[in-house]
């Protein structure tokens, strides 16, 4: 500190910013209201020098480095000046290492003591919270993803589940699972609730017209979908087997022009004919294809020829970006894994994730996802940010995004038919049936005239029942 004394008022004291920067006393804001106390006359008499301030030296976040702090150094000593937005007003980006542990030894101990200590950079957990930060990332348009293997018990109603419901957990509402069976399907009965076992496809085509017109309301379509516990829902298929017909290319259309009004993913459990127009209806429609395959040669050999057909049609895009699901069920030959990825990946198929056996899904029982062990949890997790990341992707490589006006009318649901009978009675119909009549018999000449006469029937009136 230096002193000056004049003659014509006291002493000022001016700070030496070379030898003392901290010659000026702290001030108290909050004491102060925010403001600077009034200066006095005797101060105001004496100008006070500006304060400098060398260049930092420690990294600077907002990009004033020492480059711009030297700018004016040749005409007048560089002051610093902070950013806008420091301090209070510093954005900062989630990390997911930001929150305390959960898993493993340090969640316990966090749990028992109170402290806060994170979970290590390459542990489960972290990997965890980030497949969950992929899962939430923003989509393009509404997503249709096809869980697609024409074998039986392959697992595509449990995968279907298991995926629908983790998008739901962790997105929340806009997820529908929608089972595409021709006829009869066990999504809705394999859903861990049912608000209504008799809703299905039919009840949304009855009003398919209302709901894609301009006065349908956000949540009409609630009505008729069977929301879950993790608030995904359920859009079963029909249950009767007794129908005219069922579920065909012309269902499929209208049913999602309702649900791309209304939800922005879509799972779609597709049935085990890929020669049925519903079948062939989703995957000219589908954006990814997700194939559960159980480490079986005959679960195996089926998807090699759903893919190869697939290839066939002109869909070659969704060999490529297939998501494939391997599943070593108790007593399989582990060695076979391999040689299942090498067939499919000469096919074009990149994408192998394997997923371990959860005794749920083999019990054929209602799925709940909080009952789930924590590895098919973890692995379902994993599978769903890839989904996720594959999503995003095929939307950022699309130039336009097509719009697609199609509004059905209502379609209405086919009769059925009751062929029981009792005993020895005649089937009882809905609709009148015409009785057979029989062709009349034929009369020819005969060549040869021994044993017969001109206008004899050669066939045997007995042939006829008569």
């Amino acid at each position: 500190m230096s002193s000056d004394h004049t003659d014509e008022g006291p002493a000022v004291s001016t700070p030496n910013p070379l030898e003392d920067y901290e010659a000026e006393a702290t001030v108290n804001l909050r004491g102060q209201r925010l403001r600077r106390p009034e200066p006095t006359p005797a101060d105001d008499q004496a100008a006070e020098p500006e304060e400098t301030v060398d260049a930092p030296t420690e990294p600077d976040p907002y990009g004033v480095g020492q480059e711009a702090l030297a700018a004016n150094s040749d005409t007048q000593p560089a002051k610093f000046t902070a950013h806008p937005r420091a301090g209070l007003f510093d954005p900062r980006e989630y990390n997911v290492t930001d929150e305390p542990a959960t898993w493993g030894a340090r969640g316990r101990i966090n749990a028992a003591t109170g402290l806060k200590l994170r979970p290590k950079h390459d542990s489960g957990e972290v990997r965890f919270r980030a497949s969950v930060q992929q899962i939430q990332q923003s989509l393009p348009g509404c997503s249709v993803v096809a869980v697609a293997n024409p074998k039986g018990g392959a697992g595509k109603t449990p995968t279907t589940v298991a995926l629908s419901a983790t998008f739901g957990r962790h997105r929340g509402q806009g997820v529908v699972a929608w089972d595409a069976s021709e006829s009869i399907g066990t999504l809705g009965d394999r859903a861990a609730r049912t608000t209504d076992p008799e809703l299905g496809v039919w009840d949304v085509l009855e009003h398919a017209a209302e709901l894609c017109s301009t006065s349908a309301v956000s949540g009409a379509l609630g009505a008729f979908l069977r929301r879950q516990p993790t608030l995904d829902d359920i859009l079963a298929a029909d249950t009767s087997t007794t129908r005219d017909r069922g579920i065909g290319w012309d269902e499929c259309a209208a049913l999602m022009a309702v649900l791309r009004r209304h939800r922005d993913l879509i799972f779609i459990d597709t049935g085990n004919n890929p020669l049925a127009g519903n079948w062939q209806w989703t995957i000219a429609h589908a954006d990814l294809l997700v194939i559960p395959i159980p480490v079986r040669v005959d679960m195996a050999k089926q998807a090699f020829h759903m893919l190869d057909g697939i290839m066939a049609r002109g869909y070659g895009h969704l060999v490529s970006s297939a998501v494939v699901l391997l599943t070593t069920p108790p007593g399989g030959d582990p060695q076979l894994e391999s040689l299942i990825v090498d067939e499919l990946s000469a096919l074009g198929v990149q994408q192998f994730m394997q997923v371990g056996y959860e005794p749920m899904f083999a019990a054929g029982d209602r799925i709940a996802y909080d009952r789930l062990q924590s590895a098919t949890v973890e692995a379902y997790t994993n599978i769903a940010a890839l989904i996720a990341d594959n999503l995003a992707e095929l939307g950022r490589a699309r130039t336009q995004q097509l719009s697609d006006p199609y509004a059905p009318e209502a379609m209405h649901r086919p009769p059925e038919v009751d062929v029981r009978t009792d005993r020895g009675r005649t089937p009882t119909r809905p609709y009148p049936v015409e009785p057979y009549e029989p062709p009349a018999p034929q009369i020819v000449r005969p060549s040869n005239t021994e044993g017969l006469r001109w206008g004899q029937s050669t066939t045997k009136r007995d042939r006829w029942g008569a």
